[in-house]
């Protein structure tokens, strides 16, 4: 990827270390976050979460749907629980997530896919009737996961752990920004939240190849106008690189 310009929208801290990967791969990485992740971190709060997971132990699987769910979720149950409960299913949804709980020794299995629907499809031979599921996310996230678990019969509860919030950025930001020559966008509300800025602050970045981690955020994206917008088959670094370069013919 030499000389590369890459665009990443991913938010911090996940942001800075795509950049120095690709930058290791000696590639441009221009850092524009287009989410910003903000931790419940009032006493109220807190310890309204706390008091969630010192039920842990009564559920049979826990899901983290992203890196951030599962970096604030340790901190907290590592509070809680000295040791894990043990008998549960610790799930991540992609390879990033569940080898981020895997260095903060949550013994986490991964679906082979990289979105919630390749969850859904992996857990299709597990039992789910009357199982109780925690799923760990920030608040507001999307519904898919939990209905689809519920329709099963599972029995679904949320932990959520962070608010998301759009960044604000200026027409001097882009004027001042280099020119990319591809962008990643790591989720849907990323791409949403990048177009906003685009249309109004810089329309001709809609002719940048944009890479994107789902056939949903696909769909969305075309149409949204990006006519140059390919699957990359994940949002973890690996997958984005490697469509990267495939595109590229390096």
């Amino acid at each position: 990827m030499q000389g590369i310009k890459v665009l990443v929208t991913r938010p911090e801290p996940e942001n800075t270390q795509t950049c120095q990967a690709l930058s290791a791969l000696g590639a441009t990485p221009i850092s524009l976050p287009m989410l910003e992740i903000r931790p419940l971190s009032s006493n109220a709060e807190l310890s309204a979460l706390r008091s969630q997971l010192y039920n842990l132990d009564l559920y049979q699987f826990v899901i983290f749907v992203s890196k951030n769910a599962a970096r604030l979720a340790a901190e907290l149950i590592d509070e809680c629980w000295p040791m894990l409960p043990v008998g549960m299913h610790w799930l991540g949804i992609g390879q990033g997530t569940t080898q981020t709980l895997k260095d903060l020794n949550i013994p986490a299995l991964s679906n082979p896919g990289n979105n919630t629907e390749a969850m859904l499809e992996w857990l299709k031979p597990a039992k789910m009737r009357d199982q109780r599921v925690l799923i760990v996310r920030g608040t507001g996230g999307r519904p898919d996961l939990a209905k689809g678990l519920e329709e099963r019969g599972a029995l679904v509860d949320h932990l959520e752990l962070y608010k998301r919030h759009t960044p604000e950025y200026t027409a001097q930001t882009f004027l001042f920004l280099d020119h990319p020559d591809v962008i990643w966008a790591t989720s849907g509300e990323s791409l949403a939240n990048l177009n906003n800025h685009v249309e109004r602050f810089a329309p001709e970045f809609k002719e940048i190849v944009l890479f994107v981690p789902s056939k949903r955020v696909l769909e969305q994206a075309r149409a949204l106008g990006w006519q140059q917008a390919i699957y990359a088959t994940g949002a973890d670094d690996q997958s984005l690189m490697a469509a990267t370069i495939q595109h590229l013919g390096r």
